[in-house]
């Protein structure tokens, strides 16, 4: 890989860069004027990890890349090639030949925090859907040719979103579904590159989003309409494309008894297509028997709203056994320690949980649905789905990404390297383990003239770089106490590191000429540009009278180790003393929003001093028996509606009001908006306004929720968003003040 040094690029790329510590490590010189070094990067919201390098101390526009680190992977071309990807490009790795190369890369060293986004590709590998970032909080749908790289938009003006593609590919990736502007379409990616496709208004299956859809088994599609169930075959979807108008969307397979809500509800069909399993309102789950045909509503076999002391609910997965029966997979945020949870239900009468996991990665089941592939900690495990019995177990470093390549096989991307993992076929907990590359270093130096060797990030085996390949050869241990010697001088250059007026950068690699005309330059330019002074932006959470986006804002925050600031109101407190403690097991500070949430300058009040003293006191008292804690000297008016009265009230309380008026919309409602009492705005469009028009020390508010009125959508669902675009677009998120 090779790197520029670009000044120009930096300087014109600035405003949409974000703050980071990026270190340069122990550079070491060889004879033939090439050094080698690491690249330690810590940006907030992205992963930190060292990357080894390699350069002419002449040009850095020859340096090479010699790590690979996992943020993401993809099997691509029916599993004969494994991409890689991270914030540096994109690499992929040859089964048939061991090789690694970059097929794409940056031009210099990233300092951005941009997080590489998930790829939704076909099953046989040959096609990739993706959202590419437009704005903020805008992008497009693209689809992409996996082999020429050719792009065909599908939706030019799609939501952009960090956690998910909005597509569903066929079973036999002939087809891929999207969702665009509220409606369902299908597309034939093979036909859509030879320019043959029909025009889209004749590729509709109906209204909806990607939830609305679901395949069952390899031909069957299930459609939701609002309370309408749907089933629709494959080969008829072009037929029923041309003539929806007569035809309709499917043949009628009965009715739910609510509507189903496209936005927010999420459902699952057996392979079979006779059972079907909704999630409403996050909450009620419900299973019912799928008739082939008949308008009828739904025969229920199970419908309760799911509830778990031990926290409360992120998000959902489902996986079928082959005797047909459900397996439930909740992900949820702890009430003792804030720390995320796993529970597998069987989904009965009970529910009771199977097993506990404590902080996992994403489930992912094998091809023929039979196995389920999650990390938990240091460990990546494999379950079988009938017996729920652990049947694999891979172990030895933090797993970052994986993925399946067939149903035996599995590659592992973990912080110190990338692995080969083929279960054993008996089914027992043993298979063969194979290092593939390394995806980061503690160091790297030159064990000879032109051999590159490294420790990797345990600190416990040694490594040699195969430079035909682009990959790592392990040599053997480590001892606990090895330190390499590094070389910083050859007799015509010398190599150090030093400090740099760069902000986003704690030093710079400088190269000293001895021979000859002394100069001494950076090696790479960019590490030594002067940036501006970075904004800084606070999040304050208001928690007022529902908790519908605690749990979700309580992950992503964490996600991303961003503090943000609680506002707690008494009628939240005493609606949900649970979800209280959670906000302070969680670890955040939590300020007052006074003990009712009505509006303060209303005619309905008589507020003087001694009203706004009793008002916070009680506020501190329920807090107190709620969570045996403290409340900070903190607070803020209910709705943000202030007076001096009030400002001084609670001043001579002790308290400091903190203003946390700018941009507060998300609790707008439709109702509001038709009484012309608000200006209703959309999350998205929320995000966009604060980006662009955000000062240095503004608060961002984020409700937990209301629980009177209608949204469409909610900021905390987007939270995710706003916190990267706040990233991607220079800002510093700091502790409140």
């Amino acid at each position: 890989m090779k790197l520029k040094s670009l000044v120009a690029a930096v300087v014109m790329t600035a405003a949409f860069s974000v703050y980071s510590e990026i270190a340069f490590e122990n550079p070491d010189l060889n004879s033939d004027n090439k050094v080698v070094f690491t690249v330690n990067q810590n940006i907030a919201g992205s992963p930190s990890y060292r990357t080894a390098f390699t350069s002419d101390v002449k040009s850095s526009a020859d340096s090479r890349i010699l790590t690979c680190y996992p943020e993401r992977m993809e099997l691509l071309n029916k599993g004969a090639v494994l991409q890689v990807r991270n914030r540096y490009g994109t690499a992929r790795y040859s089964s048939s030949d061991g090789t690694l190369a970059w097929i794409t890369h940056s031009d210099s060293i990233p300092v951005e925090s941009i997080r590489q986004v998930p790829y939704s590709v076909s099953p046989d590998g040959k096609w990739i859907c993706y959202l590419k970032k437009t704005g903020s909080a805008s992008s497009e749908l693209v689809l992409k040719n996996a082999s020429t790289l050719a792009e065909k938009i599908l939706d030019k003006t799609a939501d952009f979103q960090t956690n998910k593609v909005p597509v569903l590919w066929a079973p036999d990736s002939s087809t891929v579904i999207y969702e665009k502007a509220g409606q369902i379409f299908f597309c034939d990616p093979k036909a859509e590159f030879q320019k043959i496709q029909l025009t889209e208004e004749y590729r509709k299956i109906g209204n909806g989003t990607i939830n609305s859809i679901c395949w069952a088994g390899n031909k069957t599609l299930i459609y939701l309409d609002r309370d309408l169930v749907y089933r629709i075959n494959a080969n008829e979807l072009f037929t029923r494309g041309l003539y929806a108008n007569m035809v309709g969307s499917g043949i009628v397979s009965g009715r739910l008894p609510s509507a189903f809500d496209a936005e927010h509800d999420k459902f699952y069909v057996n392979p079979e297509a006779d059972k079907i399993i909704t999630i409403q309102a996050n909450r009620v789950v419900s299973s019912f028997n799928l008739a082939e045909a008949g308008f009828s509503y739904l025969s229920a076999t199970y419908s309760k709203p799911f509830t778990d002391m031990r926290g409360s609910v992120i998000g959902y997965h489902l996986f079928w056994t082959d005797k047909g029966e459900a397996l439930l997979w909740v992900d949820m945020i702890a009430v003792s320690d804030g720390k995320k949870k796993s529970c597998v239900y069987k989904l009965n009468g009970d529910l009771k949980p199977l097993s506990v996991f404590d902080e996992t990665t994403s489930p992912e089941v094998s091809p023929d649905g039979k196995k389920v592939l999650f990390g938990s900690g240091e460990n990546l495990l494999v379950y079988d789905v009938s017996s729920w019995k652990v049947t694999g177990k891979l172990s030895g470093e933090k797993i970052i990404s994986y993925v399946w390549n067939g149903n035996g096989a599995i590659y592992a991307g973990g912080e110190s390297s990338v692995r080969e993992w083929k279960l054993d076929a008996t089914g027992a907990t043993s298979g063969t383990v194979k290092t593939l590359f390394l995806s980061a270093v503690k160091t790297v130096w030159w064990k000879e003239k032109n051999t590159i060797a490294a420790v990797d990030v345990s600190g416990k085996n040694c490594f040699e770089f195969d430079d035909a390949k682009n990959t790592w050869i392990k040599t053997g241990s480590a001892e606990e106490s090895f330190v390499p010697s590094y070389n910083v001088q050859n007799g015509r250059y010398r190599v150090f590191t030093g400090s740099t007026s760069n902000g986003r950068f704690t030093n710079a690699l400088y190269v000293r000429t001895l021979a000859g005309k002394a100069v001494t330059q950076p090696l790479f330019l960019d590490s030594t540009v002067k940036t501006p002074v970075r904004k800084r932006v606070s999040i304050a959470v208001d928690a007022s009278d529902s908790a519908d986006g605690l749990s979700n804002i309580l992950a992503v925050l964490k996600e991303y180790s961003v503090p943000a600031t609680f506002f707690v109101n008494g009628e939240f407190i005493r609606r949900y003393p649970v979800e209280t403690r959670q906000i302070v097991t969680s670890g955040f500070e939590c300020g007052s929003m006074f003990y009712t949430n009505a509006d303060l300058t209303s005619k309905g009040f008589v507020v003087d001093e001694d009203f706004i003293r009793r008002g916070l006191a009680r506020n501190e008292d329920e807090f107190f028996e709620a969570t045996g804690k403290e409340l900070s000297l903190i607070w803020h008016a209910p709705m943000n509606k202030k007076s001096d009265v009030i400002v001084k009230g609670g001043s001579a309380s002790g308290y400091k009001y903190i203003d946390c008026s700018a941009f507060s919309f998300d609790t707008t409602t439709l109702e509001n908006v038709i009484t012309k009492s608000g200006e209703y705005v959309s999350s998205a469009e929320i995000i966009s306004r604060f980006i662009s028009k955000a000062k240095d020390g503004d608060i961002i508010t984020v409700s937990t929720g209301i629980s009177k009125g209608t949204r469409k959508d909610y900021l905390y669902e987007n939270l995710d968003l706003l916190i990267s675009a706040l990233l991607d677009s220079g800002f510093e998120i700091v502790e409140l003040k």
